[in-house]
């Protein structure tokens, strides 16, 4: 029989799993002073664990660290996390200086920190960031997505970021001075001190060729960014007195825009600081998504009236039962009279928030069209499209249901597609208003699943009918093992879960083959009809 283990015992192993990963341990006091300290103590910092108890925490990082420490620890006793900060320890002995990663807690009903510090070079050299690796800043477009995902994970960590912006002119000219290896050692480490900065190691690019834009915790300044550089150029030349480094830092205050916001927000900012210089960006992301609203003020305008007017017209695309190709229902699909892009109209929509209006304006129109149907005779089921954006907002549901009530159209007529275009944050209150559809026996589908990274998060976090699944995975199934896998998997999953599965962008025999073959229930593409004006369906000839 094995004995209960004593807090000792548990403390030890806690101990053990920690220098397992750590090079340094360290335990505080809210003053800042050092209760304990273990590890590689007298290598790093040259003293020994008995001496450094009782000392300041900060007496171990070189001067330029202290100021982003300090407010570090402000924000460790907010969210109870602290880091991972790349930080410069000072040896006593030597004045020699070493890098190391730093991270901390606190625990609940202790006002002490506990801080982890990782020294060893090749696990900086594992995250990239040590002497020898690749130090590649993302692309626009790799930022711009990285952005929105550190964005959110700071969020639920309660964390704030800020994003840098970097205008190094003046040291492009600098490097023409250099030979070509030493302008090239110069960037990688230029752009290495960047990364090590930014959130996660991995939130930085060169948004133009003289230009950075830098996403880190709040708690680091851009003076220590700056200082970190010229301390680079230092290195290399006696003369620093003219390399400037311009730089601007924005708030980037998530509690002000949702995902889509902040996304058009940073789009707009880097576009404006390419055209016009770091000096025209304003301090504050959300008021650059306000200038992005003031600079489209005229095509905001033409597509609220356009919506309020009904200036549009639906098409519609049928969805067949497999493997008989019998008509289901169709997808209403959105398409304005001018010759614009409904998908960029409708994404543009979603930016500016009106996402509701064009949802309730479609639904309005497609429900006149199913009642002037039933009244020819024909009986008609359409679906139609409801935004992430749309089944967030307060009263939508009500306004929704308002609508069937006034014209008594039927689930024999009616269904609903929800878009995972913008996040949808709190799946247990949107589950209730899609219940009130469902009760009412309107089905409720989850369109483009697997193109969201939250699609599965989703079928587990909402009671739904139906997926229908990314035409891109359709697309590729027949090229791709991974997409293959996907879409078959899912299937098999829908089906132990009860779900109806319809796959989308059918346009070959080879693919609605394999459609079959894998147990999906209905089927939608160009193979069976294009969208059409009038709701009709004639069977294709084989």
């Amino acid at each position: 029989m094995n004995a209960t283990p004593s807090q000792q015992d548990i403390r030890d192993k806690f101990i053990a799993f920690s220098f397992a990963a750590s090079d340094f341990l360290l335990e505080i006091d809210k003053q800042g002073t050092i209760i304990f300290a273990g590890g590689q103590v007298k290598t790093l910092v040259g003293l020994n664990s008995q001496t450094l108890a009782g000392k300041n925490w900060l007496s171990l990082f070189t001067d330029e660290t202290h100021n982003n420490l300090k407010t570090l620890i402000q924000g460790v006793r907010k969210s109870g996390r602290l880091g991972p900060l790349m930080v410069e320890l000072q040896n006593e002995n030597d004045n020699k200086t070493s890098r190391a990663l730093i991270m901390g807690m606190t625990l609940p009903e202790n006002d002490n920190i506990y801080l982890a510090l990782n020294a060893t070079q090749s696990f900086l050299d594992f995250l990239t960031i040590g002497d020898n690796k690749d130090h590649r800043l993302l692309s626009e477009k790799e930022f711009e997505s990285t952005a929105i995902k550190a964005f959110q994970s700071a969020k639920k960590a309660g964390k704030n970021l800020d994003i840098t912006f970097l205008d190094t002119e003046a040291i492009e000219k600098y490097k023409e001075t250099l030979s070509i290896d030493e302008a090239n050692h110069f960037t990688e480490n230029m752009q290495a001190i960047m990364k090590e900065q930014s959130f996660e190691g991995n939130a930085a690019s060169q948004v133009d060729s003289d230009k950075y834009a830098i996403i880190h915790d709040d708690t680091i300044s851009s003076d220590f960014i700056e200082k970190k550089i010229k301390d680079l150029i230092a290195r290399t030349s006696k003369n620093t007195q003219d390399i400037n480094v311009k730089s601007k830092t924005l708030e980037a205050d998530m509690g002000k825009l949702n995902e889509r916001e902040a996304r058009r927000a940073l789009v707009y900012t880097m576009n404006q600081m390419e055209k016009e210089g770091i000096d025209a960006v304003s301090d504050d992301l959300s008021n650059n998504f306000d200038a992005y609203l003031q600079e489209n003020a005229a095509k905001i305008t033409r597509l609220k009236a356009l919506i309020s007017n009904q200036a549009f017209k639906l098409n519609y695309q049928p969805i067949a039962f497999l493997p008989s190709e019998e008509i289901c229902h169709y997808e209403a699909l959105l398409r304005f009279s001018e010759n614009q892009s409904p998908y960029e109209m409708i994404i543009f929509g979603e930016d500016i928030g009106i996402a509701p209006d064009i949802d309730m304006a479609v639904l309005k129109q497609g429900v006149g069209y199913t009642q002037a149907q039933l009244k020819k005779g024909n009986g008609v089921k359409i679906a139609i499209n409801l935004s992430g954006q749309s089944v967030q907002r307060a009263g939508f549901f009500d306004d929704l249901l308002r609508v069937i009530d006034d014209t008594g159209c039927k689930p024999d007529n009616l269904l609903f597609e929800i878009t995972e275009s913008t996040a949808i944050e709190d799946l247990p209150k949107v589950n209730i208003e899609i219940q009130r559809l469902r009760t009412r026996g309107f089905e409720v589908c989850l369109d483009d699943f697997g193109a969201g990274s939250a699609s599965f998060q989703y079928l587990n976090g909402l009671d739904i009918d139906c997926v229908k699944i990314d035409g891109k995975y359709v697309r590729d199934a027949l090229n791709s093992a991974r997409d293959e896998a996907m879409i078959r998997n899912l299937a098999r999953m829908c089906q132990d879960l009860g779900v109806t599965t319809i796959a989308e962008m059918i346009e070959t025999e080879e693919q609605l083959e394999y459609m079959v073959s894998i147990g999906v229930d209905k089927g939608q593409g160009w193979l069976f009809a294009k969208p059409h004006a009038q709701a009709k369906y004639t069977k294709r000839q084989k």
